[in-house]
This record gives C-alpha cells, structure tokens and sequence, in this order.
C-alpha cells in the first residue's frame, strides 16, 4: 500500500506539473548530471510531505539488545524478548545496555543469517554471518554448540543501513560488535588489545525512541513558531517542552522596528539626506536608509534571523498579511518610517488584545492612506460626494468578520436552501463608512525641517476633524444604534467594539492565523478550540493574542500530524523559505539583499501587490480541495529562483557584502561541518536530516540524497556536502511543513 503521507507533495507536486515539464530542459551551471537528475527527482517526483510522527518498525524488524558481562568483560547480543527479559531477571552480573540496532526476524532478499555459537569452555558466545567461518568453527572447534540463526541481517550496505563493526579481543578471545562509529574509533584508540577486523554485516537504526521523537517535536514546534529551528533553540525546548518555550517567547520584550532606528520622520530630502549625495557618503545613506524600504526589510531580516523574541516577529509578519499596507501605494508608502512605525505597532499588539490591535491599525495614518479612511469626509450634497468606503469594506472582508457568518468551528452559517449567509451587505457598510468619518494626519512635531508633503504626517494616530464626521444616527450589526450627535472618537470607538463583539471574529482570525503556521486545511474542531480561546481566554477576556497563540500552537493537532491526512501542513511562502534555509542551516547574514531573493520567489516584502496580501487567502491546488494560499505565487520561475537561491549560497558563496553599506558582511552559509562529514555520506544525511528536518527526512528522499552523493567522487568532499545540502533543501518535502 502507498505510504499516505507522501500524498501530500503528490498532491502540491501535481500544480506544478508544467513547472516540471519546462524545468526538465533546464540545468543547474556547473552541476553534474548525478546532482541535476537528483533535484528534478526530489523537486518535481518524490512525495512532499516530510512525517514528524514516530518511526515504525517494518514488520519482521527485530530490535537487537547488548549485554556487558562485568565478571568475564565479554558482551552478549539477543534479538528474542523472551530471552532478553530472562537475562534481565536472572543474571544480575549482566549488565542491560539497551537496544544498539535493528535486524530482521526472517529472511528477505539480501538478507544474511546471522549464527550464534555457545562456547561450553569461557560461557561465551560467537556470533558470525561468514558462512565458511561457521564451517570452521563447527568443523574445528568442538567446545563450541551451534545455537542456529538467531536474525537476520544484510549483507550489503545501503543509505538507510548501518555497518556493523566487529572487533577480536586478543585477551578474551571473544568478537565484540557496534553499530556506532564514534564507539568503533573509542574502542581503536583506548584498547590496543581489540583488533579490528572490518563491518561484518549490515543492519538498521532503531526506530524512534523518546528522545528521538522529542527531537523531533521540539523541531516542529519551532518550525511553526518561529522562522527556522536552530539546534540550541531544539535543546531549548527539549529541556523545558512545548508549552514552557511558548510561554518564555510570550514574556519577551519585542525588536520590532524601534523609533530611533527609523527617527527620520519625513517624506521629504533636506540637506543632510538627499539621493543626490555621493553614494558612500551619510547624506546619500540618510536617504536610502530613510526614504525607502531599504533599511526597514533588512531589520526584518534580521529580526526574523537573530531576534530572540521569533514567536513575537512570526505572529506580527502573519499580522501584517491580514492588516495589509503596502509600498506599491505611492512614494509615502516606501518611506521607511511610514511603514516601520505600523509594523512597530503589529510586533507590541501582537500579543496584546485584537480589539486594541483593531483600534490602533484603524488610526494608524499608514492604514488610514492606504484604505482611504484619511480625510475621509461626511457626504456633501452640494459637492454630491459621500463618504469613501474602501476601508469600511476591507475592515468587515479581511481584518475582522469575512463574507459569511461562521459557526464557531469555522464552517459557514446556512439559510433553509443551503446557501452561506452574508455577514453584511451595502447598508451596512454604508453606516461603517459614515461612523469611520472625520479623521486625519496627525500635526508635524519632528526635530527636523518640514518639507513641502510633511503635511501627511505619519509618527502619530491619526486626529479626528470634527466639522468633516458625520454625525448623523447610525445603525450597525445586530441592530446596534449609533445616536445622532456623538464625536468622531466616540462613533468610531462604539464601531469597533460592534465589529470585535461579532461572534465572526474568532473563528475567522482563528483560521487565518492557523493557515500561516500549522496547516492550510484545519479540521474544524482545530478552528473550534483556537476560537474558543479567542472568545474567552479562561477569565473572561475576548480577544487575547496570547491565549489564541497558546491555543494555536500547542493544540494535539498541531503537536501532531493526523495520521493518513495528505491536506495537512503548509508549504513554505519565500520569505519563510529563506529564514528556513538560513537559520537551520547556521548562516551568518547582515539581512542585505534577502528582500530581492524573496521578491524572485514572488514574494515582494512590505510590497503585497494588492490589500490581499502577497496570494489569496483561500487558493486551491488546481483540480484538489487542498487550500494551500502560497502555492498560488508559485510557477516555473519561482520553482527556479527557490533554487538559484540556495545554489547561491553553497556553490557561489552567498550574498557578498554591500560595499555602500556600512557594516555590511554579506550572507554565507558554514560548510565546513558538512565537508568534515563528507567521507561518509550516512553521517552527512543524519546531520543534514537532523538540521532541515529535525530527523524526520522521508526514506524515499534520504535515499535519493545518499544515491547522488555516493555517486560523486569521494575526493570531493565539499562537491558533496554541497550536494546533498542543496537537493535537501531545494526538495519539496523541506518546502513543504508538516
């Protein structure tokens, strides 16, 4: 039967079928054919989705337990339970030293037997898969009683397979066996009397144990909560589990987008900031640091990259593709403290309350130009214009409520025909227009000279405009009135509180913010729970970010993979994929040109093409019901510059250093720990494995990576260090989440 859970990537793999058919032509420069043959194997054929369940034993496998004898110094090797918890009970002066590998309990093809003699002079036992060494001992050596097969084991090496070394103490005369190398070199340098006598068959690694599985776990959690699992980030979790990680990300202070880093609070060049300057000189720095997203995307590099508070930087990058302004507006909206002083704002609510969070983005001058809510005046008969209701729409479509009433677990609300029912309709939004009017730019009071555009000021909440609100009476959602003759401030504050109140929200944020990062396809109940929290986080209170992310993230969905569900998981947007690449991988970067890299991935950061962000929310893989939102930015060139990327940065040495930039150093990846594991390939796959997929790289792609590595010159060892990395993290199963 196939194995359901590589379904998933045959399932993404399948929208991207054109992708493969105009890639297959294409090769990667300087690569060999071993490695190109391997990337359209791991990119476009091999299942997906990466299981971070626990292994499972093949039927047949047969775990093989070590005894040390302390009074002869000689081991004992059992692969029967019954024998192994007799030894256990009688022999006190044996010492358990656990299970060391897996064999197999019958034969299958390329399997030998593995023979065990009982030596009536020592107490000793021979273990042996040389048939002619068993013809030996049973023609020569009489003290020795055949015990008959007692496994199974392989004769030939393979990538899922571990040697097994044999040794023969001079002093015992006895064969002691390890399936461990860094024991097999212990074993050579300390004990001169151990002759080593070469791998004498070939076995499996055990299957997951508990610290194997919490590895694992540890991995996964930090694969949805921040932007990349680093290994002291694994051992931190693995010492102080799930739940305590969340809470120690919750208490810290955020990095964000501080207002002294981004002080130059206008749109305008003076004399010491202007383009015009010398290009290595502080005015012409001034203006590019200042008056364009340069400086602002790479702090989000970098904060993504090395910012302590990662949970904090994930839940405001998922916040700002709900609360979307974008630099593709106009000139004021590439101006780098515009937009650093609104994701400032994302990175403190985002663990403050939704209703605060749905004030302050309805204030924020950024959100109030982008939307058109800024000196947005009350209807005026005799100029026949009324009020401008984009921002009314896009605050009850994509930040609060949706289209459709929800049930709690996010499934839509029906009318007697089976049809979804409508959250609001014209009137409604009408209203909502009407209260949102009356607001403008706050007043100019920066240091430095106003220019002439200063007039559109960003650093502060926006101001009401009394003569511009309409204070006529309103009604909003569920029959709530807004009285005639209240203020700006008092209309908007009874608006906001009628929106966050709609029992919409929760399930509707809920959804939204489990897609960015657990999976594209909750179940319902996964939303049901996470909106429970939102709607009361255990002491009454709607609306706190921190119940819903403890919700979100520690829920038994998250935690685990649904067994056989091919829709779960996610699939890594650009932005996303580059931190992955960096962080796990152990990079160095100054977070300069990453904005360009994710920009050719289709993702143009603090540029979504549209308030819809940078893909639809609800995009499906063509002919599937499978809701997978990036996948919708993702064809033939995006496939390739995934992987330029990448081959960037182990073959051509990253992202070299920015000469107009002071303190620049570039991004670079260490290979030297991958090229000193190069010489054998198993120990390169099981670093490579444990650093992009927390040890759960699925067999059918280990063995692909570990069949073109072999297959380079082993002279090489940096051609295949590079190689292995690049095929797993060009692979679909490390861009795809589970």
């Amino acid at each position: 039967m196939r194995n359901q859970a590589e379904d998933t990537g045959r399932t993404i793999a399948a929208a991207t079928d054109g992708v493969a058919r105009h890639a297959a032509g294409w090769m990667l420069p300087f690569c060999s054919f071993a490695i190109v043959a391997g990337w359209l194997l791991l990119v476009f054929a091999v299942g997906a989705a990466p299981v971070f369940g626990s292994m499972r034993k093949a039927a047949g496998d047969a775990n093989v337990y070590r005894f040390y004898n302390q009074v002869t110094g000689v081991h004992f090797y059992t692969a029967d339970e019954a024998e192994r918890a007799a030894f256990i009970a009688r022999w006190p002066q044996l010492l358990y030293e656990g299970a060391v590998y897996r064999a197999l309990a019958a034969a299958t093809p390329g399997t030998t037997p593995i023979y065990r003699f009982y030596n009536t002079t020592t107490g000793a036992h021979f273990y042996t898969a040389d048939p002619a060494e068993r013809l030996r001992v049973l023609q020569t050596l009489p003290q020795f009683v055949d015990e008959g097969i007692v496994f199974y084991a392989y004769a030939g090496d393979a990538f899922d397979r571990l040697p097994i070394h044999r040794f023969y103490n001079t002093a015992t005369r006895t064969h002691f066996f390890t399936a461990s190398d860094a024991e097999r070199d212990y074993v050579q340098r300390t004990y001169p009397q151990f002759a080593y006598e070469g791998i004498a068959y070939y076995a499996l690694p055990l299957a997951g144990d508990p610290a194997t599985q919490a590895k694992r776990d540890a991995f996964r959690l930090l694969d949805q909560g921040s932007f990349g699992p680093t290994p002291g980030d694994v051992a931190r979790v693995m010492q102080i589990g799930p739940a305590a990680w969340v809470d120690a990300q919750l208490a810290l202070p955020p990095s964000g987008y501080p207002d002294a880093e981004f002080s130059y609070v206008s749109l305008d060049e003076n004399d010491s900031c202007k383009f015009s300057a010398a290009r290595t000189s502080a005015t012409y720095a001034c203006a590019r640091d200042q008056l364009t997203l340069f400086k602002l995307r790479r702090r989000f590099f970098q904060n993504a990259l090395t910012a302590p508070d990662q949970l904090r930087q994930r839940v405001a990058w998922a916040l700002s593709q709900i609360f979307v302004i974008s630099g593709m507006k106009d000139p004021d909206m590439e101006t780098a403290y515009v937009q650093a002083r609104f994701h400032q704002m994302l990175a403190e609510e985002a663990f403050g309350n939704f209703g605060n969070l749905l004030k302050r983005a309805t204030l924020s001058p950024a959100m109030g130009h982008y939307l058109d809510m800024v000196d947005n005046a009350k209807a005026d008969p005799l100029e026949m214009t009324e009020p401008n209701e984009n921002y009314a729409r896009e605050l009850l479509q994509l930040f609060s409520i949706g289209l459709v009433e929800l049930k709690r677990d996010g499934t839509p609300l029906v009318d007697a025909q089976g049809n979804p029912v409508p959250t609001y309709g014209q009137p409604e939004v009408r209203s909502l227009a009407r209260a949102l009017t009356g607001w403008t730019y706050p007043v100019f009071d920066a240091p430095q000279p106003k220019g002439g555009d200063d007039e559109r000021y960003y650093a502060k909440p926006m101001i009401a405009v009394p003569s511009q609100h309409d204070a006529s009476a309103k009604r909003l959602f569920r029959g709530i009135e807004l009285p005639a003759g209240q203020s700006a401030e008092a209309d908007l504050q009874v608006a906001l509180n009628n929106i966050f109140l709609h029992p919409n929200v929760g399930p509707f944020i809920a959804r939204q913010l489990i897609r960015q990062f657990v999976t594209g396809n909750p179940s319902p109940e996964y939303v049901d729970r996470v909106a429970a929290a939102f709607d009361d986080n255990g002491t009454g209170i709607r609306g706190d970010m921190k119940a819903v992310v403890r919700a979100l993230l520690l829920d038994p969905e998250a935690r685990t993979t649904p067994e056989g569900d091919p829709r779960y998981g996610r699939f890594r947007e650009p932005a996303l994929f580059i931190t992955a690449v960096l962080r796990t991988l152990g990079a160095t970067s100054d977070g300069i040109g990453l904005d360009d890299e994710a920009k050719g991935m289709g993702q143009d950061v603090f540029y979504a093409p549209t308030v819809f962000n940078y893909f639809p929310a609800e995009f499906k893989i063509p002919g599937t019901s499978v809701i997978a939102p990036p996948m919708g930015i993702h064809n033939t060139n995006t496939v390739l510059a995934r992987s330029n990327f990448v081959y960037g940065m182990l073959y051509e040495g990253g992202l070299t250093r920015d000469e107009e930039v002071s303190g620049s150093f570039g991004s670079a990846l260490p290979l030297g720990p991958y090229i000193a594991l190069a010489g054998n390939p198993r120990a390169l796959l099981a670093e490579i494995d444990a650093r992009l997929f927390g040890g759960a790289m699925p067999p059918g792609m280990k063995r692909e990576i570990y069949n073109t590595v072999t297959a380079l010159d082993a002279g090489d060892p940096e051609e295949r260090a590079r190689a292995a990395l690049f095929l797993a993290a060009t692979a679909f199963q490390f861009q795809t989440s589970r």
